[in-house]
């Protein structure tokens, strides 16, 4: 081993590459990873457990799901939403209260200043009163004090020297208006409102092994022979995540996007079944990535984590 290698971390500058790398083991900083085509969804992989589909269903944007995981889905939604309708009804019910409290005693404390004002020895009542309300304040202002440290107090929450203390004059739980909650279930993949009626079987074609062997099915590329499940039920070419492909709703069949150009728009009636298409039975299935760079998915994954003090 020569001098230089033995004295290659013998620096007395912290350099960039050090710095870098230990933050990459430490995990401090925002770190970005390029991600592969294992970490990305095969097209005919349900969007949730980024499984293939058993029994697969597609919705009107296109994501495809399997049955069973997206009933469920809705299902646990559903009652999500009546969770949060009766937390936000009983808050909406405590605010009422609290804001007809506040207004009985304003219009008592009125009422007190006025009949103070016009009855005899108005000055000598006036000043008994007045202390007599401030001492219930205080006394009431500590009760409050005490009482929110207790019912609000969770271990691993208590107030310290660095954070606001529990105080129900500076931060109550009631002053916290909470927005009403969403009474609609939405896809989980496009945000939109999602209903189980609305949601299309999807059959899929499977690709036919004997035709395989025999070469009948053509691909750019050998290594992507066995991956191959589905294919066009009108072309039977082979469908793979860079495959443009629609759905026909009538018969639920898929297939690619030149068969739907070439053949389909020309006549406007489903190959498979013979029912007459319109515009919204092609449904456009959204498909993965074969992680290659394009617009249809982003490749980077970030995680953002705090800075390494220097």
């Amino acid at each position: 081993m020569t001098r230089h290698s033995k004295n290659c971390t013998a620096n007395t500058v912290y350099t960039y590459h050090e710095r870098q790398k230990d933050a990459k083991h430490s995990g401090y900083g925002t770190q970005t990873v390029r991600l592969g085509k294992d970490s990305l969804r095969a097209f005919d992989c349900c969007c949730l457990t980024l499984q293939p589909a058993k029994d697969p269903v597609i919705t009107q944007d296109g994501y495809i799901y399997d049955r069973a995981t997206i009933l469920e889905y809705i299902l646990s939604q559903k009652a999500d939403i009546k969770r949060r309708q009766k937390i936000y009804e009983k808050q909406r019910g405590r605010a009422a209260r609290e804001a007809l409290e506040k207004k009985k005693a304003a219009q008592e404390e009125k009422a007190r200043a006025f009949m103070a004002l016009n009855t005899l020895d108005t000055h000598s009542k006036a000043s008994a009163q007045a202390a007599e309300s401030a001492a219930l304040a205080n006394l009431s202002k500590g009760n409050a004090k005490l009482t929110s440290v207790e019912s609000d107090y969770k271990p691993g929450t208590a107030a310290s020297f660095w954070t606001i203390s529990p105080d129900t004059n500076n931060f109550t739980k009631q002053d916290v208006d909470i927005p009403k909650p969403d009474p609609v279930v939405r896809c989980p993949m496009s945000g939109k409102p999602l209903r189980y009626k609305d949601l299309v079987t999807v059959n899929f074609t499977n690709l036919d092994p004997d035709s395989s062997s025999n070469g009948q099915v053509k691909t750019g590329d050998s290594s992507t022979t066995n991956e191959i499940r589905r294919v066009c039920a009108v072309s039977k070419d082979p469908l793979t995540s860079s495959t443009r492909c629609y759905v026909l709703r009538p018969s639920g069949s898929v297939v690619t996007r030149e068969v739907v150009e070439k053949i389909i728009r020309k006549e406007m009636i489903d190959p498979i079944c013979g029912e007459k298409l319109t515009e919204s039975d092609l449904i456009e299935v959204q498909v993965g990535c074969g992680g290659f760079a394009d617009g249809r998915s982003v490749l980077t994954a970030t995680r953002v984590a705090p800075v390494m003090p220097s």
